[in-house]
């Protein structure tokens, strides 16, 4: 089974107006209400995709409850964990006439320690755990160390563990060498403490990673696409061009098409090749709304795999 973790997720609303004015009444043209958080992206795009995954992490309040009912009105199977706090809502606000788009993120509530602890021995007692993504940001409460506690669980389960993260917290997670990372390039950057303008500099990044004993990195170049790095072979993935509406979620979506097919028994370049369009799909569609499983069907034969030769 795969699993996924988001310890800090929020129900996004999308508000589309005309243009904003300055003092003056702006009329909302349309609103949505999706369940957010990078590791509930991956569970409903695997759920788009025909597959199966349980989504995890914490909830809490109205806004949690109102999460959970669209993830299990979307199909997606939940196991979360409640919380005293209130689940945080974040907003996007899009311009109809310019295209301009504003990302409005809450810092969400505070997670006591009891809650963590709660949420660690589920995990610790998964047996049917396969993989495990653990991505997104943290909630107030938590130290960046936990995602190495929570990569330790899903190693001690077998699991092949998939960790998206940036800063501090990806720096020190990597110690615990999960099995695969999925940085953007400017991630991987500010992980090796150094800039990445070209590919054999990102290869060369990798590497150092799989010297530390990272089997797997996944490393998103947007329209650039994909490089998918282990210490024995390198390869590039890119998707045609394509008109981008909003590039949020696009590195979730890529993180499940990666692990669907790679749970599928697929090859390497299977697996890239579904990242590639899924990621590519979901940048299609505006606000926060994900990939449509027609626009990824269409674009996985467009995809182009190259194997990098050292």
């Amino acid at each position: 089974m795969i699993y996924t973790v988001t310890l800090n997720p929020a129900l996004d609303r999308t508000i589309l107006v005309e243009r904003l004015v300055e003092e003056d009444t702006v009329r909302i043209l349309s609103e949505t209400a999706y369940a957010g958080g990078k590791g509930i992206d991956v569970s409903r795009v695997i759920r788009k995709l025909g597959g199966t995954s349980i989504a995890m992490g914490f909830i809490g309040g109205y806004d949690g409850l109102k999460l959970e009912g669209l993830l299990i009105n979307a199909g997606v199977i939940t196991d979360f964990t409640r919380i005293t706090g209130e689940t945080r809502t974040n907003i996007v606000l899009k311009e109809e006439e310019t295209e301009r788009q504003y990302v409005i993120s809450a810092a969400g509530p505070e997670i006591a320690a009891a809650e963590l602890g709660t949420l660690y021995n589920r995990l610790l007692d998964l047996r049917d755990m396969e993989y495990l993504v653990v991505s997104g940001s943290l909630p107030r409460g938590v130290n960046p160390n936990v995602y190495g506690q929570i990569i330790l669980a899903g190693k001690r389960n077998g699991a092949f563990v998939m960790l998206d993260a940036d800063g501090r917290t990806l720096k020190e997670s990597v110690e615990y060498l999960p099995t695969c990372i999925k940085p953007n390039r400017f991630e991987l950057a500010r992980l090796v403490g150094r800039d990445l303008t070209s590919e054999p500099e990102i290869l060369d990044a990798c590497d150092r990673l799989h010297e530390k004993g990272i089997p797997f990195v996944l490393v998103s170049r947007g329209k650039d696409g994909l490089i998918l790095s282990t210490a024995e072979q390198k390869w590039r993935g890119k998707a045609p061009a394509v008109s981008v509406a909003s590039t949020v979620g696009a590195g979730d979506s890529s993180v499940a098409g990666f692990i669907l097919n790679h749970s599928r028994g697929k090859d390497l370049n299977e697996c890239l090749r579904l990242a590639c369009a899924t990621g590519t799909a979901t940048a299609m569609t505006p606000g926060t709304e994900l990939c449509h499983p027609e626009e990824v069907e269409k674009l996985l034969p467009k995809v182009e795999i190259s194997e990098i030769k050292p």
